[in-house]
């Protein structure tokens, strides 16, 4: 297989897996792209013969157990763990996908059916890069301070006949997990989450600034706010400083038809440009809760 950079602005590049001769993507040796994965954080397979119909059966190499994906996202091809992404033509900042959650994917997959050709490309920004970006008073700042998410999370409920009560007390069994309850009347679980936003990576024990603080809330129903554990009066000017960094470090995806990309979520965040009125554009996705390596 031929492996190229995608850009300097990842900290190990990222790669671009392309076949030489065999267009198989079965055919290539699943321990050397755990490798590549681990290193380089994000994979675009271009070229081989993938197609909607078997890029799960890919996928499954190196998952475990899949994520439950949002319920607003309609389920594609027949397959509970295939969704589109969100809809709408809107810009949406960057984020790692469910970061609020105690269910973080660790991998995110995109498959693109329709790679469009002038506007809503993919954005991925390596938080790796974005930490080493930092200067020390924005470290220091999220090194200390947690972020607490207070969610909302939809729950399909059987056998309502027995509820007596509106709003039960609850447990998830994750730290840092606090305030929980189920709302019986809207079928809902409510509670809050304390999670840093800064967090070690796996594969390499690099910190990656990794989290959903830069996406805007009403875009994510599941969010109801999200703030400091304990309030700082820096936390506005940091968050400007942040965002200026992070777009510096953004890529955009130039797609092409039949990629897939395979992205570490708890190392990079992603997003995707503003999709202009007349443009075609088909992406879907899987998430990977637990890897398999």
């Amino acid at each position: 297989m031929k492996i190229s950079e995608i850009s300097n602005n990842i900290t190990s590049s990222g790669c671009i897996v392309e076949p030489t001769e065999q267009t198989n993507i079965f055919e290539i040796d699943k321990n050397e792209i755990i490798e590549l994965f681990k290193d380089k954080g994000v994979i675009i397979f271009r070229n081989f013969n993938l197609n909607k119909e078997n890029i799960i059966k890919f996928s499954d190499l190196f998952t475990s157990k899949y994520a439950n994906d949002a319920l607003r996202r309609t389920t594609r091809l027949g397959n509970k763990n295939i969704h589109d992404v969100d809809p709408g033509n809107k810009e949406m900042p960057l984020h790692s996908e469910a970061s609020y959650s105690p269910s973080w994917p660790e991998i995110i997959w995109f498959y693109c059916n329709k790679a469009p050709s002038n506007s809503g490309f993919t954005t991925i920004c390596d938080g790796q890069k974005i930490y080493k970006n930092f200067g020390s008073e924005i470290k220091k700042f999220f090194l200390e301070n947690q972020i607490i998410y207070d969610l909302k999370i939809p729950f399909q409920l059987k056998h309502k006949n027995k509820i007596t009560k509106t709003k039960r007390p609850w447990h998830i069994d994750h730290p840092g997990i606090h305030d929980c309850y189920l709302n019986l009347k809207t079928n809902e679980v409510n509670f809050k989450l304390k999670r840093y936003a800064v967090v070690k990576d796996k594969y390499n024990s690099e910190l990656s600034f990794v989290n959903h603080l830069q996406i805007i809330l009403n875009r994510d129903p599941q969010v109801k706010k999200i703030y400091l554990e304990k309030k700082n009066s820096k936390f506005k000017k940091i968050m400007k400083e942040v965002k200026k960094i992070s777009n510096e470090c953004i890529i955009d995806i130039s797609w092409n038809n039949r990629d897939l990309c395979m992205i570490n979520n708890q190392r990079f965040m992603h997003g995707r440009r503003k999709i202009d009125r007349n443009e075609e554009r088909d992406i879907i996705n899987i998430q990977t809760l637990k890897s398999s390596f």
